[in-house]
C-alpha cells in the first residue's frame, strides 16, 4: 500500500484547476493539495462546449449553477448540430437524451428503444423531428423540465479557469507561482516510467516534495515524458484556426446547441456563449495550406473575423503510452488529445479525476491500482477515438481533405459491431453506457441512423405491435405538447443572470 497525503499539481489551465478543485475542495481535510503554476497558460480555446458530465461534476465540486453560470458566460447546450457530414445536404443531430418506450414498473410491457420503433416510421418522420430537444433548440428555446439532467453547457474556458482558481485557492495547502527547473527521481531506474519523483526544484531553488504528482503541463508533458501512442492513422485533423466573433443578432445567434459544420477543408465549430461566439476551422495541415484555410475561414464569416486575429493551434493526435507512471499521473493535454470534435478534451480531464479518486481509498492505493487506472483511461481514449473516427464514415463530399478521408478511413471494430446491430431486424440496438467510455450505444445509434445510407426496419417487437404503436403515437403527442411549453433561452438566462 502507498499513502497519498500530499498531491502536487504542476501546471494550471483548465486541466490544472479542474484537478485542483476536484481534490482540494473535496479532500482538503485529508490531503494537502499544492498547485505550481507560474503564469496562466494561453487558452487553447477548443474546449468551450461541454458534455453532460460537466454540470454533474460541478455539483460534485460543490458548485451550483447560480454560482458559476454568470461568471463563465454559460449558455445551454441541448446537443450538437452537424450540417454537411457524409453528404453535403445532410444535417445530423446529436441530442442529449434518448427515449425508451415502455413502462419500467410493468414487466408485461416491453421497453423498446425509441429509435428502433422509428425505423418503421422513417418514411413519415425525419429522425430529428422525434427529438424534442432538436425542435425546441432550433427555435432557441429550452425545455425547463429537463434543464438539470439533459442539458450540457457552452462556456468560456478562460473564465472557467478564473472561476475555479478563485474558488479553489482557499482550499490549497500552497499555491506557488514559479517555474519548475529540475526534477529529481529516486534513481532506481533510468526509465522514468519505472521511477518515482522525489522532489521538484523551482526557479528560486526551493524544493517541493509530494506523494503523488499530477502533470497538467499540456503538450510539454514535463513530468510524464513524451512516450505517446500516435493516432494519426485513425484521425484526420491536426490543426485549427480559432477566433472570437461578436454577435450581430444575439437573439438569433445565441442558440442552445453547438454547430459543427463540414466544410471544404475540414469542419468548423460554432459555440455561442453569453458574450460572444467561439469558432474555429479544423483541418489537416499536410493536405491544405494553412493560408488557404485562413482565407476560407474569414470568407465563411463574411469578414466578421480578421485574418490577423486568428490563432493557429496544431497538435499530434495521441495519448500517453502509460497513464500512471511511478507516482506521476497526467491529466488534460499532457495525457493526450484527439481533436475538438464531440468535446472530448474536457470530458477526458474529468474522467481522469474521477478514475484517480476511485483508485485511492482512505488516502491509500495498492500498486495494482495504477494498472487498473491505466486500462480504464486507455478504454476512455480508445472509445472516444472510435466514436470521433466514425463521424468521417460514408463520406461523399468533394475536396482534397475529404478525398483523403474517403481513401484512408477504416471502420473500427466498434463501428462494425454497432452497424451489425442496426442492420439486424431481430436485434435490439445496443443502449448501454460503460463507465470507462462516454459514448454509449445510444450515441452511436443516433449518429449512424442518420449517416448510414440504408436503415433496416426493426421487427423484433412485432409481436407486441398493438402495444408499441400506440405508445409511439402517444410519445409524439407528448412531444408536441412539451415543445409548445418550451421557453426561450434568452428569458431563462436573463432569469439566471438577473439582466
Amino acid at each position: 500500500m502507498k499513502v497519498v497525503k500530499r498531491i502536487v499539481i504542476v501546471g494550471g489551465g483548465t486541466a490544472g484547476w479542474i484537478t485542483a478543485s476536484w481534490f482540494a475542495r473535496r479532500w482538503s481535510k485529508r490531503i494537502e493539495v499544492v498547485v505550481i503554476d507560474k503564469s496562466q497558460p494561453e487558452r487553447v480555446g477548443v474546449g468551450e462546449a461541454t458534455l453532460l458530465s460537466f454540470p454533474a461534476v460541478m455539483r460534485q465540486m460543490n458548485y451550483e449553477p447560480q454560482q458559476w453560470m454568470n461568471e463563465i458566460d454559460a449558455t445551454y447546450k441541448a446537443g450538437i448540430l452537424f450540417p454537411g457530414w457524409g453528404k453535403k445536404e445532410n444535417v445530423i443531430w446529436h441530442p442529449f437524451g434518448f427515449g425508451i418506450l415502455g413502462d419500467g414498473d410493468n414487466p408485461n410491457i416491453p421497453r423498446v428503444p425509441l429509435y428502433d420503433v422509428w425505423t418503421n416510421y422513417q418514411d413519415q418522420y425525419d429522425i430529428k423531428d422525434i427529438s424534442g430537444l432538436y425542435r425546441s433548440a432550433m427555435d432557441n428555446k429550452i425545455e425547463p423540465d429537463y434543464i438539470r439532467d439533459t442539458y450540457a453547457y457552452q462556456i468560456d474556458c478562460g473564465k472557467l479557469v478564473q472561476f475555479l482558481q478563485k474558488n479553489t485557492i482557499p482550499y490549497l495547502k500552497e499555491y506557488i507561482q514559479s517555474d519548475v527547473v529540475d526534477i529529481h527521481r529516486d534513481g532506481l531506474s533510468d526509465d522514468i516510467t519505472k521511477s518515482d519523483i522525489k522532489k521538484i526544484i523551482l526557479d528560486d531553488g526551493s524544493e517541493i516534495t509530494g506523494d503523488l504528482f499530477i502533470d497538467c503541463t499540456g503538450w510539454k508533458q514535463m513530468l510524464i515524458g513524451n512516450n505517446n501512442i500516435d493516432l494519426s492513422d485513425r484521425l484526420f485533423i491536426d490543426t485549427a484556426f480559432a477566433a472570437k466573433v461578436d454577435y450581430e443578432n444575439k437573439s438569433e445567434e445565441m442558440h442552445p446547441y453547438t454547430d459543427c459544420a463540414a466544410l471544404e477543408h475540414g469542419w468548423r465549430w460554432r459555440i455561442p456563449t453569453r458574450s460572444r461566439i467561439g469558432t474555429g476551422y479544423c483541418f489537416n495541415r499536410s493536405i491544405t495550406d494553412p493560408d488557404v484555410v485562413a482565407n476560407a475561414f474569414v470568407e465563411h464569416w463574411n469578414n466578421r473575423i480578421k485574418k490577423e486575429d486568428l490563432r493557429m493551434l496544431d497538435w499530434k493526435p495521441q495519448y500517453v503510452e502509460k497513464f500512471w507512471q511511478g507516482n506521476v499521473v497526467p491529466i488534460g493535454l499532457s495525457a493526450g488529445f484527439i481533436e475538438p470534435l464531440e468535446s472530448t478534451g474536457l470530458a477526458l480531464m474529468i474522467r481522469g479525476c474521477e478514475f484517480l479518486e476511485e483508485c485511492m481509498v482512505d488516502c491509500f492505493y495498492n500498486p495494482y491500482e495504477t494498472g487498473i487506472y491505466d486500462i480504464r483511461m486507455k478504454c476512455a481514449f480508445e472509445s472516444a477515438v472510435d466514436y470521433v473516427n466514425m463521424h468521417y464514415s460514408y463520406c461523399e463530399r468533394e475536396g482534397k481533405f475529404w478525398d483523403y478521408v474517403r481513401l484512408s478511413h477504416e471502420k473500427s471494430g466498434m463501428q462494425k459491431y454497432m452497424e451489425d446491430q442496426i442492420n439486424d431486424p431481430h436485434l435490439t440496438t445496443f443502449q448501454q453506457h460503460r463507465s470507462s467510455s462516454f459514448f454509449g450505444g445510444s450515441n452511436w445509434h443516433v449518429w449512424l441512423l442518420q449517416l448510414m445510407p440504408k436503415i433496416v426496419k426493426k421487427e423484433y417487437w412485432y409481436e407486441d405491435v398493438k402495444e408499441i404503436v400506440p405508445r409511439f403515437e402517444n410519445y409524439l403527442a407528448r412531444l408536441d405538447s412539451s415543445v409548445k411549453q418550451s421557453i426561450s433561452q434568452k428569458s431563462i438566462l436573463e432569469g439566471w443572470y438577473g439582466k
